[in-house]
Order: structure tokens, then C-alpha cells, then sequence
């Protein structure tokens, strides 16, 4: 299988950096930022970015390509807070950046979907040859999708060794399934709908992440200077999220519309339907931390990471909303 630079030892070499260049002038500044992705799984944010949330409480949008993005602007210093799925979250846990998850605010168990060429009828019609060469699963690599897609092979007794996953910008995905470069992907929204959207009936949804004994939570994470230095911010940013969940949830149709211009999805009934993939509500709870554990050992089992960090230690929970 095919396998990037791993997470880890990235990390600690942007620490260094971090220490070096970046992390000293911020100190001496008083913006605050947040990164986060422009896509289905962000909602909140989005809605909050759009609608004057986050500039009513002083933080800056910092609009990234995906979840490790975010860990990496986060440790870098880049953002202040980010944005992220459990497997990022886990991996920039394990960083030891002295990072601290202070909230869940989006989950759903089927948000992670696996679409594949319509000649692929079962999960085992992986493990099979096509032309000579092993099938290619496109996704983005150390995502939460990556890890929802082995657990998701394990589960179906699937030999991860017989078929090729390839690591891609997610965004390039639909393309690579048309012409043929890979014949399944695995993605979130909106990649899996503009994919299925760009095969029509030459492709269907193989399977997907429900039923996995998780809700991929989407958390927030603050840095270890922000929590210090600027609790009353992490504060706000977490009340934010709460306005932004209540706005979704209380004018639906009007927010599908909001974001369906930002997300790439090509109209409000497609957002309609990766909204309804999730659940809206700020917290942090037992299933939300063994959805984490979960992620961890997943990714530990598939030499991902190194070692599980400790999620209980890295969860600052101070800043929930009490009710």
C-alpha cells in the first residue's frame, strides 16, 4: 500500500519551526484566528464565517484545505484554534503540541462514504485485480475518512494489502474516478457527491461509515498559548459555535443556501443532503471520547501513529456551554 511522510514526524519538525519563526510575533499580537475548511462537515463555521458571527467576536477566518491543514496551521502557529476530524485531532494529539480539544460541534456516523465503479458489487471486489494491477482507492491521506475507510475494510475482512489506496487532494478525486486513474474513492462532502455526480450510473455508494460504533466527531481544537493567554477568546469561539448550530438548525432551508455557495456542491438539494448526514450541537461527551480512542486505534493498528495519545488528558471541557 502506498503511504505518505508520517503525521508525527511532520509535526515535530513544525514544532521547530514553530518555536523559531512564528510562535514569538504572535505572542505580540491580539488577532485571533481559527482555520478551518470550506466544506460539508463545517457547517457551523461556514454559517458563522458568513453571517458576521465571527467577526462580532474578534476572530479571524483562516479557510484551509482540509483537517490536517488546520492541525498543521495550528501547530505552526499559524491559527490560534482549528477545526478538524477525528483523525487529524488524533494525530496533532499525539504531536504533544500541548494542544487541547475543547469541543465537539458537528458528528454523523454515515458522513464518510466509499463510492466505486459500477463493475465493483461488493467490498471484496477490492481485493481483485483489474488489467494487471492492483484497484486504486483514492482519498486524502491521514484524513478521518482514511481511518473511517479501514475500519470500514476491516470490517469486511478485506485485505488491505491486495488493493492500492492513493493519497489525493480530495478535490481531484471526481476527476480521477472519470478518467479511470482510480476505480473507488472515499470521501466526505461534498467529494462523494460530486463524484457520484460526475459518473451518473457508471458508479454507485459501496459502502459507508455507519454503523462503526462512532459519530466522526468534527472538534475544535485551541493551542496551548491561546488557552493561557487568552481563555475569554476560546470562550467566545465555543459560544460561536453554539450561534451557528442554532442558526442551521433553526432556519434549515435558508442555511442549506448559505452553504451550498461555499462548499462546492452544485445545488441547495445537494447540501440538503449532506447536512442531513449529521447532527448539530456543541458538547463533548463519553461517545464523543471513544470515538477519538476509536480513531487512535485504527490508526495505531495501520502504523498511522506511534503510540495512542491520551484523550482524557488532551480534552479541556472548561468551555462548554453549560446547558
Amino acid at each position: 500500500m502506498r503511504s505518505g511522510p508520517m503525521f508525527a514526524a511532520a509535526m515535530a519538525a513544525m514544532l521547530l519551526v514553530a518555536s523559531a519563526a512564528v510562535v514569538m510575533p504572535l505572542l505580540l499580537s491580539d488577532e485571533v484566528t481559527v482555520a478551518f475548511t470550506d466544506k460539508s462537515n463545517y457547517e457551523t463555521l461556514i454559517i458563522a464565517h458568513e453571517t458576521g458571527m465571527l467577526e462580532e467576536a474578534g476572530v479571524r477566518p483562516l479557510l484551509v484545505t482540509g483537517g490536517i491543514q488546520a492541525a498543521e496551521a495550528l501547530v505552526t502557529g499559524s491559527a490560534d484554534m482549528a477545526a478538524m476530524g477525528d483523525g487529524p485531532a488524533v494525530r496533532l494529539l499525539e504531536a504533544d503540541s500541548g494542544a487541547m480539544v475543547v469541543a465537539r460541534f458537528i458528528g454523523g456516523e454515515g458522513m464518510h462514504r466509499f463510492i466505486a465503479h459500477a463493475d465493483i458489487s461488493e467490498p471484496k471486489d477490492l481485493e481483485e485485480e483489474r488489467d494487471g494491477e492492483k484497484t486504486r482507492v483514492g482519498l486524502q491521506q491521514a484524513s478521518s475518512t482514511h481511518g473511517a475507510f479501514l475500519r470500514w475494510a476491516e470490517g469486511n475482512n478485506l485485505d488491505t494489502d491486495r488493493f492500492e489506496i492513493v493519497p489525493m487532494n480530495p478535490m481531484d478525486i471526481p476527476a480521477a474516478m472519470a478518467s479511470g486513474d482510480i476505480q473507488a474513492m472515499a470521501g466526505s462532502e461534498p467529494w462523494a457527491i460530486a463524484t457520484e455526480r460526475v459518473m451518473g450510473p457508471s458508479a454507485w455508494e459501496l459502502g459507508n461509515s455507519s454503523g462503526q460504533g462512532t459519530h466522526f466527531p468534527i472538534v475544535l481544537v485551541a493551542s496551548e498559548r491561546i488557552i493561557a493567554q487568552n481563555p475569554e477568546a476560546v470562550r467566545s469561539m465555543v459560544e460561536v459555535l453554539d450561534r451557528g448550530n442554532r442558526f442551521i438548525m433553526q432556519n434549515w432551508s435558508e442555511a442549506m443556501g448559505i452553504i451550498a455557495a461555499r462548499t462546492g456542491v452544485a445545488s441547495v438539494e445537494e447540501q440538503d443532503f449532506c447536512g442531513s448526514l449529521q447532527f448539530y450541537e456543541v458538547g463533548f461527551n463519553r461517545t464523543d471520547m471513544e470515538s477519538l480512542e476509536m480513531a487512535a486505534q485504527v490508526m495505531l493498528d495501520f502504523k498511522r501513529i506511534k503510540e495512542t495519545p491520551d484523550i482524557a488528558a488532551r480534552a479541556d471541557l472548561r468551555f462548554l456551554p453549560e446547558d
